[in-house]
């Protein structure tokens, strides 16, 4: 076996062994069994996901044509395009390398709940081996390992690689990038500089908040004070890139998330009354999604390496970027803005125990060296895996499954069916449709906006007025000749539940004869099933 071949087969090794890990937190977590509504996003991201996956499959017949008329299905108000059959596209909102990575992986693989759930695990696969690789050089394969393995049984982490969400992916070109910055700083070489830019970009175009790598540089330049490097082309080459794959898209939707009500503070400037609970805020995250024992020898590696060369300032300054970033961008308090900080933090803890370890009141010579340094490094996985699997959360979301398994069998085609739950329950039937449906087959509306007034729809479902003032107006909408059918979520949580909800179940109570049950299934919300049910309604007495 030749040296290339040999090295190759040593990475695969380490990712298959990664990959093989996450797959098991995923599979004991209940990822497979749940439905996508572990996060009011979830279920959005997978539906996105179809949405550019379909498109792209529409591009053959484009090209054969010579016409992009099939792609007018994908616009954003087509009649009877992709978004009236299953209205949970957010792309604009978030931007497309998320979904892009979806399609390449579901055009070969499929679409179904195990598939997108692999390429969560690979994705996490990749920032474990990742950590590895940055660690086993310099501090050998068994810290290195137990970094990767810290980070993958992390709470944090295997809360958002066992959903569908965009974090994972941010967190492996967040760090990807990081680290060829920091290689360029210390190298200056070309190559390392264009790697930088094209993971830079990916993160930007992932989310966001990859745009905390922009701090990331700044913060690093300011450690290390290697002012040459504006001296050196590629840095510049480096800075095209980015601007050329990042800039339009950025700039074009800079504005999506506060018009759509999505932040905290949707005013779009920076606000001193969110950065003053911001910081505190993130700060508590981070030390609970990797654990004190790592979070103090993160600190002892921050103080200790962050000015020692590039690639060590680079780390650092990925924390120090994503907490600025976080903290001064009122996106909302939520602890998956930290996930690529805590891949750094647990980088850092490794130099911070061996920094420790190596102190000249604890050094010894030789081997008795290495094995006491080894014997910290297992002391740390002992104070740090049985606190992070006591954070052991079930993903525990269901109930629709059955529901749209029932209308795919039973409604005819192009029907439309209205769905009244919260966001998360909306979300789980139209992906669950969206799943398996013969795209575009079935139209879901979601009551959330059939049912309230245009001008109070809000992103976050909060503060809504219905659109229908009195129950027979809406029973004239219901019965008018366009909704077929009507699943609804008796089971919505009280501090969610809006107006129409109530309104909707009182008219279908006081129509019996034009509302017919057909099913009737238990949700189970956070793992719990509720007192409530779902129920499937078929309107017979339509005009």
């Amino acid at each position: 076996m030749n040296t290339k071949l040999r090295i190759f087969a040593r990475w695969a090794i380490i990712f298959a062994i990664a990959f093989d890990i996450a797959f098991l937190l995923q599979k004991f977590g209940g990822a497979y069994d749940s439905e996508f509504g572990a996060h009011p996003d979830e279920a959005a991201h997978y539906v996105t996901g179809l949405f550019v996956r379909d498109a792209i499959k529409t591009v053959p017949s484009c090209v054969a044509q010579r016409s992009i008329v099939p792609l007018k299905a994908f616009g954003p108000s087509a009649p009877g395009g992709f978004y009236e059959h299953y209205p949970k596209v957010a792309l604009g909102v978030w931007p497309p390398s998320f979904y892009l990575v979806q399609s390449v992986w579901t055009l070969p693989f499929g679409v179904s709940r195990m598939s997108v759930l692999l390429l969560m695990a690979s994705l996490a696969a990749g920032v474990a081996t990742l950590i590895y690789g940055a660690l086993r050089r310099e501090f050998g394969i068994l810290p290195a390992a137990a970094a990767a393995l810290l980070w993958l049984c992390g709470p944090l982490a295997r809360e958002y690689y066992s959903m569908i969400m965009a974090e994972t992916l941010g967190t492996l070109t967040m760090l990807g990038a990081t680290l060829f910055w920091g290689r360029f700083l210390d190298d200056g070489r070309k190559r390392d500089a264009v790697f930088f830019a094209l993971l830079a970009s990916a993160a930007i175009m992932t989310k966001g908040s990859g745009l905390a790598l922009v701090l990331m540089c700044a913060f690093s330049l300011l450690l290390v004070r290697r002012w040459k490097v504006f001296t050196k082309h590629p840095l510049w080459i480096a800075v095209v890139i980015v601007a050329v794959l990042a800039g339009p898209w950025t700039w074009i939707f800079r504005k999506e998330g506060t018009r759509v009500g999505g932040w905290e503070d949707n005013s779009g400037g920076i606000s001193w009354s969110f950065t003053s609970q911001a910081v505190p805020y993130y700060l508590q995250k981070m030390s609970i999604a990797i654990g004190i024992a790592v979070a103090v020898f993160a600190l002892i590696g921050l103080l200790v390496r962050a000015r020692s060369n590039g690639k060590w300032a680079a780390i650092s300054s990925l924390v120090l970027g994503i907490l600025t970033f976080q903290s001064l961008i009122p996106v909302g308090y939520e602890a998956r803005h930290i996930l690529p900080a805590t891949a750094a933090l647990v980088l850092l803890s490794i130099a911070g125990l061996f920094a420790f370890a190596r102190n000249r009141k604890l050094r010894s010579d030789g081997q008795e060296q290495q094995r006491r340094e080894y014997l910290w490094v297992v002391l740390l996985l002992l104070l740090t895996l049985p606190f992070a699997f006591m954070h052991r959360e079930q993903k525990g979301y269901s109930g629709f499954r059955p529901i749209a398994s029932e209308l795919l069998k039973t409604a005819p085609s192009g029907a439309r069916i209205l769905v009244s739950s919260d966001a998360r329950g909306e979300g789980m039937f139209i992906s669950e449709i969206a799943m398996r449906d013969h795209r575009p087959n079935l139209s879901v509306e979601r009551a959330s906006k059939a049912l309230v007034d245009p001008k109070g729809r809000t992103w976050d479902g909060k503060n809504l007025h219905e659109k229908y003032s009195d129950d027979e107006q809406l029973l004239a909408f219901l019965t008018g000749g366009k909704i077929e059918y009507v699943v609804l979520d008796d089971a919505v949580p009280e501090e969610k539940r809006a107006g129409y909800h109530d309104q909707l179940r009182r008219v279908i109570e006081d129509h019996t004869g034009t509302f017919v049950a057909v099913a009737e299934t238990p949700i189970i919300r956070e793992n719990e099933q509720q007192a409530k049910s779902l129920r499937l309604y078929h309107i017979v007495g339509r005009q």
